[in-house]
């Protein structure tokens, strides 16, 4: 069956914003699979091949050259190429880097203009749409309401069923309050949401908390869907565990998640008071203030280093003893990841190793960790101490790697989720929309 993905970003292997996605079809015929995006960037996937790039910049060059095409159709196998320029592309990359490390609202209801004189709209669009003619339409959820008009635009132009990928809390289940305007706001994403669900037939969702909140808020019964890994078989033997015990932390370290890692770097130094018992080695490439910086390399075992390849992760991940995941305990930003589940965590299940989680105990990542007793959890910042102190038994270290290991084999074996996930698809595919 031909499946037609509809999302934000551009489609790349290498980069941790599509790896779900790459996970989830890598295993799918690329001929059955196309692409509607609103990146300049350009695809670097082998999973696809079809493409439809809408241009925000060009959007915004349209307001001044009315004949410019801000989309475009392109197929990668025939060697053709986004007909957007590499300097176009390099200025929108700078531009909403800048927009998004500002996160102003001004930029944010600046885009919601530009993208409600639909420009974006066009009869290219209609017809790459017409041209692939999906048997099913997949989206990936957005907050953003002009990405939830492009979908409502694209349900309405296949006329297929459709499936709703959701990844984050994008109907804000527990925002209340704050000011008049952003309440409006709040209530008219509420709104776009609604109506594009509306028009799904099934929807996915990415953790075992959302699923329940989501069943009930939208009256379904969704389809649990995660990260999967290839698990080498269904045993494990652990390494034993190095001295001083290597810790090491990868990905992003926004949403609050430095002031973890700084509570962190603490404990390790009172811990390494008359004894190094612990390094930990971070990874990443978001930029660190010269504050917090020395906060965190105050204890002298605490060491940043450069970020690898999506394709090195679990090369560096084997040459540590544990593998460390953290949320913010701020309660008003852990609002944002409440529901969410990151994909870190299947690669650090898979990865054979012993996994540290801390986080609020309510939020969903930490709240299966501790669940499916996968993971060592620090559910406060007081316990990540105790935490510490639990690791320094080598015992405790090999006992954790085998849980992990072992919710990996019993959740997210790549076969079983292929199947969930390409047979809710062949199904959704023979069925007709209500709508």
């Amino acid at each position: 069956m031909r499946v037609l993905i509809v999302s934000r970003n551009v489609w790349d292997d290498s980069e941790g914003t599509s790896s779900t996605l790459t996970n989830i079809f890598e295993d799918y015929d690329p001929d059955k699979l196309a692409h509607i995006y609103i990146e300049t960037k350009r695809p670097n996937t082998r999973c696809c091949h079809r493409f439809y790039q809408i241009s925000e910049f060009t959007l915004v060059h349209k307001l001044i050259r009315w004949w410019l095409k801000p989309g475009h159709a392109f197929d990668t196998r025939e060697g053709q190429e986004s007909v957007v320029s590499e300097t176009i592309a390099s200025q929108e990359s700078d531009v909403m880097g800048y927009v998004r490390g500002h996160r102003s609202r001004f930029y944010v209801y600046l885009r919601e203009i530009l993208w409600s004189l639909n420009g974006w709209k066009s009869k290219d669009l209609k017809l790459f749409v017409k041209d692939f003619n999906p048997d099913v339409v997949w989206l990936d959820s957005s907050p953003l309401p002009f990405m939830n008009r492009l979908y409502h635009y694209v349900l309405k132009a296949a006329r297929k069923p459709a499936s709703i990928f959701m990844q984050d809390d994008v109907f804000f289940v527990k925002s209340h309050g704050g000011t008049l305007l952003r309440r409006i706001r709040r209530s008219h994403i509420r709104r776009t949401v609604l109506r594009v669900v509306s028009m799904c037939s099934n929807m996915f969702v990415i953790s075992p908390k959302m699923k329940r909140e989501y069943d009930e808020i939208f009256g379904v019964d969704s389809v649990l869907v995660t990260k999967s890994v290839k698990v080498e078989g269904e045993s494990l033997t652990p390494a034993p565990p190095h001295h001083p015990l290597r810790l090491v932390y990868m990905g992003q370290i926004l949403y609050g998640r430095l002031a973890t890692l700084i509570t962190m770097a603490k404990a390790i130094s009172d811990l390494n008071s008359d004894e190094v018992r612990f390094t930990l080695d971070i990874y990443t490439n978001n930029i660190i203030s010269e504050e917090d910086r020395r906060r965190l390399l105050a204890g002298g075992n605490v060491f940043l280093r450069d970020p690898v390849p999506y394709q090195e992760v679990q090369n560096v991940i084997s040459n540590n003893d544990v593998v460390v995941f953290v949320e913010t305990f701020d309660p008003q930003i852990s609002k944002i990841s409440r529901l969410s589940f990151s994909t870190k965590i299947c690669d650090y299940l898979g990865s054979g190793k012993c996994i540290l989680a801390a986080g609020p105990s309510d939020t969903a990542s930490i709240e299966y960790l501790a669940e499916e007793d996968a993971a060592i959890v620090c559910g406060s910042e007081d316990s990540i101490r105790a935490g510490l102190e639990r690791l320094t038994d080598p015992e405790v270290v090999s006992e954790y790697a085998l849980k992990a290991h072992s919710c990996a084999v019993r959740n997210h074996d790549r076969a079983k989720m292929n199947k969930i996930v390409y047979g809710k698809l062949m199904e959704l595919s023979k069925t007709a929309v209500t709508w």
